[in-house]
């Protein structure tokens, strides 16, 4: 059975968690603080860790970063507080965090995460477990060792099937490239086949191992994020956007800055009721945020919400 960490310097709620979760069959060990947390992992590898995010000495949000950082697998991490204001999330999720669920909720929604979470790890292990190279040509895009449109297709329809099945979020993502034409004309093609190598790596890194990163064209991406809601995407396409615009490549092309727009859709949505209505709510996103000029993110669920990070 999961080994799961339970990080809270509150007693009562430790007692609380070590009795639910032990009845359920899990195996529990608790931490009072961040340096015992830190040890905990160490020690027990456990294979999911509840959060509190007000904790003595170094708070949650720097123990997330911490162990995101130091963790080579996934390691799911659900901020478990009373600080429920959007700001209090987006920092949550910008550390790393996996999920982020009030005090206040119920403990059968609590429960319900719990289960997706280590259902998600648990596929992730058996995909890293997999033999090299077991992915057919067909699904992989030559220049960049991504997966491709084909792949997509398959994935697409699986998640958004889960994500109907266990009502869980899920988002799309799509990055178009501004200026890879002027980029190939400049160098030629070579170069603009490194360059786009060496982005589509760095996006790679800023996922969860379980996030799936395609390139779907020439000059775009696409960024399939399960049990992701519109704040998580936010901070998503913020670290994509950032990436992207960061990206030099001095060796080859001087100091030439990449332009890019990105547009976001969301399960679940009045307007999307299948993978292909979830595209066309992407492809629309993309098309507002082109019109709104370059370097631009529009997220679409329900009305359009334009965002730049800071």
């Amino acid at each position: 059975m999961a080994r799961i960490l339970v990080v809270d310097d509150d007693q009562k709620i430790l007692n609380r968690f070590e009795q639910l979760l032990g009845n359920l069959g899990y195996q529990v060990t608790l931490a009072k603080d961040g340096k015992e947390a830190l040890s905990r992992v160490r020690e027990d590898r456990p294979d999911l860790i509840i959060l509190d995010v007000v904790l003595p000495g170094m708070d949650g949000y720097e123990i997330c970063r911490i162990l995101k950082t130091r963790q080579t697998g996934f390691l799911p991490v659900i901020m478990y507080t009373a600080k429920d204001d959007l700001q209090s999330k987006l920092e949550g999720l910008r550390q790393g965090a996996d999920d982020y669920v009030s005090k206040q909720a119920p403990s059968e929604e609590l429960m319900a995460r719990i289960v997706t979470l280590l259902r998600i790890k648990g596929l992730q292990e058996s995909h890293s477990a997999a033999p090299a190279g077991l992915a057919p040509p067909a699904f992989i895009d030559p220049h960049t060792g991504l997966y491709n449109g084909h792949y997509l297709k398959e994935r697409l329809q699986e998640e958004f099937s889960r994500a109907e099945r266990y009502s869980e979020p899920l988002s799309y993502l799509v990055v178009e490239l501004l200026n890879l034409e002027v980029v190939r004309d400049r160098f030629g093609e070579p170069s603009s086949h490194h360059a786009v190598k060496h982005l589509g790596a760095g996006l790679k890194g800023l996922l969860r191992d379980f996030d799936l990163l395609v390139r779907l064209a020439e000059n775009q991406f696409v960024v399939l994020l399960p049990r992701t809601h519109f704040t998580g995407a936010m901070v998503v396409t913020g670290r994509l956007w950032r990436r992207v615009r960061e990206l030099r490549m001095p060796e080859t092309m001087g100091e030439v800055a990449f332009e890019l727009n990105m547009g976001a859709s969301f399960y679940p949505n009045k307007d999307v009721f299948s993978p292909d209505q979830l595209i066309q709510q992407s492809q629309e996103a993309l098309l507002r945020a082109k019109r709104a000029g370059s370097n631009q993110i529009c997220l679409l669920q329900h009305t359009a919400y334009f965002y730049l990070p800071d």
